[in-house]
């Protein structure tokens, strides 16, 4: 009786003894390995309104930025993760404030976007108050080049481009120049700066601001027309030119009315960089206006950089991920979110101020797939050459395809053979 006791005690031993192992194996499991840690980065990016077909291209980039980035934290055993929140900002002031509300209820101090300078110019306050890191992909305003505040921005402001079109257009010849703006911050701080830059070379110019909400322009086209006809009456045809400063549905239907008038069709046109979308070409817009941008030889310039192994990765990647090529500001996108994770990295911890303080110094160390994002004392990125381009019909299919560039140091203009 006694042995059987024996027997059934260290058998019961053992049974508390695998049992205690198999617990403390797996509270050393438990231990060894790091409870993920999750920071959210915003995305304020419109995909609606004004952006509904370009906007998802901008979207789409920032989120294969953040899944890149957690990649290669998990392939170095890192327990960071980042997650992204997309919020529609639409295109507008109002759409704008709701998203950046939205997100700071969210825990959110990081945020990719605005896209528009009117979108970011609604944010400003709100986002300085509540020390909120904005990292806008492609507002251009110079009313928005302000230092110490939470607003970044992965481009140059519109004084570049206002002094490239310049002296694109002073290049090819023409010395007097209709201006067709919208009248908001984008539309006269490029107007204002080419004004500036054009008449000081001795050009002349004439502006017709318009209020972009308003949908149809048919009485600032007839301006355009009569201004346009009575400067060729007198200077000639080879010495005219229009700058349309605007945006997908304004632009369009201001080309749309153009294309009708004779002596609009017989001058040199141009325009800002927000014309170098696809919603500009077939089939997003009538074939009719491409057809008359390629008669008027209508160019633009745009932030470009020379082809490097990021640019090149991200194109292929983009491709392969969604079956489309990126838009141009695609790749300003994609800079945006991984400068807002690397910045978050270097900070240590997940907080606007923190992020704000290190983000410059993370900037001068990147190079991205749209370039050398160092940043000026404003926040803004320092410099860039521009592209210019033209629409060409390549494989069936209209394209903006880029003919040369402006060399932002030197103010001298490359037309490729």
């Amino acid at each position: 009786m006694a042995e059987k006791t024996l027997k059934i005690a260290l058998i019961a031993c053992i049974i508390i003894i695998i049992a205690l192992g198999g617990a403390l194996g797996w509270a050393l499991t438990r231990v060894a390995a790091p409870t993920t840690i999750e920071y959210p980065i915003g995305l304020a990016i419109a995909v609606s309104g004004p952006y509904a077909v370009e906007g998802p291209y901008r979207r789409d980039a920032a989120l294969m930025a953040i899944e890149e980035v957690n990649t290669m934290l998990e392939q170095a055993g890192s327990p960071i993760r980042f997650k992204p929140i997309h919020e529609d900002s639409k295109g507008t002031a109002e759409g704008a404030k709701a998203a950046l509300e939205a997100l700071a209820a969210a825990g959110v101090e990081v945020v990719v976007g605005p896209l528009s300078s009117k979108e970011v110019s609604a944010v400003k306050s709100y986002v300085d108050e509540h020390h909120i890191v904005v990292i806008s992909p492609s507002s251009t305003a110079i009313s928005l080049a302000v230092p110490d505040d939470f607003i970044f921005r992965m481009v140059p402001t519109d004084a570049a481009q206002g002094r490239g079109i310049a002296d694109l257009i002073w290049y090819y010849g023409q010395e007097h120049v209709v201006v067709i703006a919208r009248d908001d911050d984008y539309g006269r701080g490029v107007a204002d700066v080419f004004e500036e830059e054009f008449t000081a070379k001795g050009g002349e110019i004439y502006r017709i601001m318009y209020d972009p909400t308003a949908g149809a322009y048919p009485t600032e086209v007839e301006e355009l027309n009569t201004k346009v006809s009575d400067w060729v009456s007198t200077y000639g045809a080879d010495k005219v030119a229009v700058l349309l400063v605007a945006f997908d549905d304004d632009g369009r239907d201001i080309l749309s009315r153009a294309l009708t008038y004779t002596t609009l069709r017989g001058v040199s046109w141009y325009g800002s960089e927000s014309t170098r979308r696809p919603t500009f070409l077939p089939p997003e817009a009538p074939e009719e206006i491409a057809t008359f941008m390629m008669d008027t030889g209508f160019k633009n310039l745009f932030p470009t950089v020379g082809m490097n192994p990021v640019r090149e990765k991200f194109y292929e990647n983009y491709v392969a991920k969604y079956n489309k090529e990126p838009t141009p500001y695609s790749y300003f996108s994609y800079d945006a979110a991984w400068v807002a994770c690397l910045a978050v990295l270097a900070a240590g911890k997940y907080d606007g101020d923190a992020v704000k303080a290190v983000l410059p110094d993370v900037c001068k160390r990147y190079i991205g797939a749209s370039g050398y994002k160092k940043l000026d004392e404003n926040g803004d990125v320092m410099a860039t050459d521009y592209g210019i381009a033209t629409v060409a019909i390549e494989d069936g299919s209209y394209v903006w395809a880029e003919i040369g560039i402006w060399h932002f140091t030197t103010r001298e203009i490359t037309i490729y053979d």
